[in-house]
């Protein structure tokens, strides 16, 4: 049985994008894709940089864009 329903987890992957704010003021992150976890600095990449919404965080293991920071308020 899933630990998370998929209303929580589809909540959640929506702070995966435009979230460098966020990203820069969590204590750790995570990738929803490759499961790593890491400390915002080691974050060397970003995308949708011309984006109203500002940027979106690039995982630094995997290169893919799913990162979620702890800010977000989600495990």
């Amino acid at each position: 049985m899933a630990k998370y329903k998929l209303e929580y987890l589809k909540a959640a992957h929506e702070h995966c994008i435009w979230n460098w704010e966020d990203i820069l003021e969590s204590d750790i992150c995570g990738c929803f894709y490759c499961i790593s976890t890491f400390f915002p600095a080691e974050i060397k990449e970003i995308c949708d940089t011309n984006s109203p919404n500002g940027p979106t965080a690039i995982c630094p293991e995997c290169g893919i864009d799913s990162v979620i920071g702890s800010k977000s308020g989600y495990p």
